[in-house]
């Protein structure tokens, strides 16, 4: 089950890459967008990790408790990075 778990999250790894690479190419992303952008995906990848350790191990209120914590913070992270750093600097 872990072997799955570190699988998935190396193609998450890759996808997120060709999404960084795609995201740059349309907008202009400066020092601030790129630590937004780490520190999105440094949490997303912490609350999938905890949270499928968690399952895994047979402890499903910290794996909750990881998906509440980590989850919330990378969605929120994600949205005001979008709306503050990357949006309004398109490309033309």
């Amino acid at each position: 089950m872990m072997g799955l778990m570190w699988y998935l999250m190396g193609m998450a790894t890759t996808g997120a890459i060709w999404g960084y690479l795609a995201l740059s190419r349309r907008y202009r992303l400066g020092a601030m967008a790129n630590v937004a952008l780490f520190g999105t995906f440094a949490l997303g990848w912490l609350c999938v990790g905890w949270s499928w350790g968690s399952f895994a191990e047979g402890e499903p209120q910290s794996g909750a408790m990881g998906l509440i914590c980590f989850g919330l913070s990378t969605m929120v992270l994600a949205v005001l990075s979008w709306r503050n750093f990357i949006r309004p600097f398109k490309r033309a």
